[in-house]
């Protein structure tokens, strides 16, 4: 099965993290978070990935060349990008007539969950599947209803205790080709947006057979610092690392604490006496001597000086931003 990743978005709640450095090349654990997920398709058996880009469209491609691992990439532009229902209808082409996996690129969850979608639709032929997840309040998103592992429903942005619901949409989808018709009848939502829910509602009242996926294990939606930290804990943990550490190439290292769940990028250096915890540490920067860095994100070439603290919480981590070298 053919794969497509929408990655075109702006990560505008990223406090300009992503003002240099596009939201899939966001590294995660010390790899782009794009990375993990295209490693994901791999493992259910993709070999061709179709990534549609859009902001900083051309350092993406840069970045990924044409071939990640064992799974060749093509690329799409979305200009003037208007909802995940246009994005989405870029891949026409490239289905080429057949059902497809889809996903959406903000979102970082377990590695087992593409092989498991896409056996669940070889194995009971579905129409299309559609991952949920378990959500209080589903208003950030599309709120799903379920009956019998049936999706019967679906709701793009209700209202905060509008809804009956407890799933969201949790963005991982197997596809029929047909799904590019119903694409095409989408028209602008009050959002000024083509929304992809919009065609699912049209699958959905023509009876089609729209499975559900309850996603188990970790699930997190990349969408600010915050989500970005707790992104890294999972991958983390999944990936079983001990101490949950990574170090880029070239990086100097001095004796100090470093972790748990602390990535250091490529060319950083970090002095003696200092503590890197719960942290990203982007290429290229400085930790001095005695500095604590704790629930942060230290940006490209940032430096926090000697003896300073940059120190967040889960809910709001510290932010050091870029500094684009001269």
């Amino acid at each position: 099965m053919k794969a497509v990743l929408l990655a075109a978005g702006k990560g505008t709640r990223m406090q300009g993290l992503c003002d240099v450095l596009p939201k899939p090349l966001l590294p995660v654990a010390n790899r782009p978070a794009l990375v993990h997920t295209i490693g994901q398709f791999e493992a259910a058996g993709v070999r061709e990935l179709l990534l549609v880009i859009g902001h900083q469209a051309e350092q993406v491609r840069a970045a990924l060349g044409g071939r990640c691992g064992g799974v060749r990439l093509s690329y799409i532009v979305q200009r003037d990008p208007k909802g995940t229902g246009q994005a989405t209808a870029l891949a026409e082409d490239f289905a080429a007539g057949e059902p497809f996996l889809m996903m959406f690129g903000d979102i970082v969850t377990s590695r087992r969950h593409a092989a498991d979608i896409v056996r669940l639709h070889a194995e009971e032929k579905p129409d299309a599947v559609l991952a949920v997840r378990y959500f209080r309040d589903p208003a950030s998103g599309g709120a799903v209803y379920v009956e019998g592992g049936r999706v019967t429903r679906i709701v793009e942005r209700p209202k905060p205790g509008d809804t009956t619901t407890h799933y969201i949409n949790a963005g991982l989808f197997v596809f029929p080709p047909l799904i590019f018709d119903r694409l095409r009848r989408v028209g602008l939502s009050p959002r000024g947006e083509y929304e992809l829910t919009d065609a699912i509602r049209m699958l959905l009242d023509e009876g089609l057979h729209v499975r559900a996926y309850d996603l188990p294990g970790f699930w997190v939606n990349l969408t600010d610092p915050a989500t970005y930290l707790e992104a890294q804990r999972e991958l983390f943990g999944e990936l079983g690392l001990d101490p949950p550490v990574a170090i880029g190439p070239g990086s100097s290292i001095g004796r100090c604490r470093l972790g748990p769940h602390a990535s250091i990028g490529r060319g950083c250096t970090v002095g003696d006496g200092a503590h890197i915890r719960d942290a990203v540490v982007m290429d290229g920067a400085a930790v001095g001597a005695e500095a604590v860095v704790d629930c942060a994100v230290v940006g490209l070439h940032a430096a926090v000086p000697p003896g300073a603290c940059l120190v967040g919480t889960p809910a709001q981590p510290a932010v050091l931003p870029h500094v684009l070298p001269r």
